[in-house]
């Protein structure tokens, strides 16, 4: 059944994502994740959601990698969240940026044991990275990884090399699977710099 969907779009996002969990959807709050670097080659790759708000959503990251570089130079980004056995996606465009160390320091304790884990293999091996490939010897990331787990970064603070994103969406588009008999729908919401307005497209 189509939805009618207004208000604050990230309240909606913020539904849906509770909504697919309860149904048992696998990783409901990851999205796909576009940058774009200097030169406009493209990049996307999945990250996990780790809030939302009523005027944005986070996730982390280590730097430098790929995303980290390519938001220093162009923090315009477009994401995806889809959820394909309830017949719905989001997608976002906006701005992503790198938010201060003390917001880092907060969430990592918050973080599974598994994600601080690969944070502290990342730092481990940051010195060993070259450009522009970026690549690792063959085991380096295994061996980092079993290191940082006999140390239990559980104990330790947030590696120097971890951060938190911030992306605050400018718009957000919300597409619902039709049926034999109805089309598929399309909400579009837009940020007038006051408010949020919303309007159908074609899907």
């Amino acid at each position: 059944m189509i939805e009618t969907l207004t208000g604050n779009p990230l309240d909606v996002l913020a539904r849906w994502v509770a909504e697919a969990e309860a149904a048992g959807v696998p990783m409901p709050s990851t999205m796909t994740l576009a940058t774009a670097d200097a030169d406009g080659s493209p990049h996307a790759r999945t990250v996990l959601v780790t809030a939302i708000d009523d005027h944005s959503l986070r996730f982390h990251s280590s730097s430098p990698t790929a995303k980290t570089r390519d938001l220093a130079d162009n923090p315009r980004v477009s994401a995806v969240f889809h959820w394909p056995s309830l017949g719905r996606q989001a997608i976002l465009t906006g701005a992503a940026t790198e938010l201060d160390r003390a917001v880092t320091t907060a969430a990592y304790p918050t973080r599974p044991r598994p994600l601080q884990l690969v944070a502290w293999a990342y730092e481990d091996l940051t010195p060993a990275l070259r450009g522009p490939d970026y690549e690792v010897p063959a085991g380096a990331v295994e061996k980092a990884f079993a290191a940082a787990a006999a140390r239990d970064p559980q104990t330790l603070p947030a590696p120097a090399s971890w951060t938190t994103i911030e992306l605050r969406p400018c718009g957000v588009d919300f597409w619902q699977v039709g049926t034999e008999t109805t089309p598929a729908a399309k909400t579009r919401f837009r940020s007038d710099g006051a408010g949020w307005r919303s309007f159908p497209v074609l899907p």
